[in-house]
């Protein structure tokens, strides 16, 4: 039996993962659609592929031909939709390679790198509905998202200035936060400024630490209220003070942390029930034929949506960098208050 393996990969923000899609039907298309919609992005993207296979040729040699991935450009008319106003956007076809979206070397033809993009301002927490129309008279291919509300972080406390932070090498250290229904995975990175100033006091350096505390964080499943769930990722000093030794190099300048942000980034409730699926049919218990999970109304794939806030005015403590100038591993890079 042929099969054709796609992987869907969510950049910075998801983990990669992969399911076998059962596409062997030589006669006809199976649409393929993956997007992820953030009220921050000012474009929105959507990959929209089909996948086939000729009974006469190899698999592996058809995924070379780009004209075998995708769609004939009047073949099909892509809207982005928000049903609650009756609006919707027309996606246009171009080439992610010139977009800033290079695709990788692979299996698959990587130029030209066809995607689906729209300019438009969303809403948070709002339904959204891609539609792919066919100009053969098929019936289009739906599927729908909501976007995540805005989250709020509760810890550090946001109603202070300054957000003063504290890495001790055998403690921990919180960030929490708040999401509703539709925020489920969550990433969270420190974004620490930094400059470098020579033994005169001249600054020779300005770089930024951009440090990922947390990956794929589940949220709690407890509704605090008002629809809200809790995020939380705990940390150990000791990863902190690993980070920096393994980022930076021992200096005879000195180093000191300007303010920096703290970033929340998730969503993915398609993406949990995509999860949810796969791991209920894997295993000795799992069923010998794998049920695959899309929110397309027809062929496969994952059309979801995240959101992200950023605390800004995060300040390094003196007590840290205490710890880092006595530390064995943070000692030689020189960090001063």
């Amino acid at each position: 039996m042929k099969k054709l393996l796609y992987c869907l990969l969510l950049g910075a923000f998801f983990s990669a993962c992969s399911n076998d899609f059962e596409v062997a039907a030589p006669w006809k298309e199976v649409p393929i659609a993956y997007g992820i919609l953030s009220p921050k992005d000012t474009a929105h993207y959507v990959r929209i592929e089909k996948a086939f296979l000729d009974p006469n040729k190899n698999a592996l040699e058809i995924a070379q031909i780009a004209d075998s991935l995708y769609f004939a450009e009047n073949a099909i008319a892509v809207w982005l939709e928000r049903p609650g106003t009756q609006t919707r956007v027309q996606m246009f076809r171009v080439d992610g390679n010139l977009e800033g979206y290079v695709r990788d070397q692979g299996i698959f033809a990587n130029q030209p790198n066809w995607l689906y993009k729209a300019k438009t301002t969303l809403a948070p927490g709002a339904l959204y509905k891609l539609i792919i129309e066919r100009a053969d008279g098929g019936a289009d291919i739906t599927a729908e998202t909501t976007i995540p509300k805005d989250f709020f972080i509760s810890t550090p406390n946001p109603t202070d200035i300054v957000r003063k932070v504290t890495f001790a090498f055998t403690q921990t250290t919180k960030v929490e936060w708040r999401s509703d229904e539709f925020g489920v995975y969550f990433n969270v990175y420190y974004i620490l400024p930094y400059r470098e100033e020579s033994l005169g006091g001249t600054t020779i350096l300005r770089d930024t630490l951009i440090w990922q505390a947390g990956n794929n964080v589940e949220r709690s499943d407890v509704d605090l209220g008002n629809g809200l769930y809790r995020g939380k990722v705990e940390v150990r000093g000791a990863q902190f003070f690993r980070f920096l030794a393994d980022n930076l190099q021992p200096t005879s300048n000195f180093r000191y942390f300007e303010k920096g942000s703290i970033l929340v980034e998730g969503g993915g409730k398609e993406i949990r029930e995509f999860n949810i699926t796969a791991s209920a049919n894997s295993g000795l218990t799992g069923a010998e034929v794998f049920p695959t999970y899309t929110n397309l109304s027809e062929g496969f794939g994952i059309f979801t949506a995240k959101n992200l806030i950023k605390l800004n005015n995060i300040q390094i403590t003196p007590q840290t960098i205490d710890s880092l100038k006595i530390h064995p591993l943070t000692q030689g890079l020189k960090f001063g208050i």
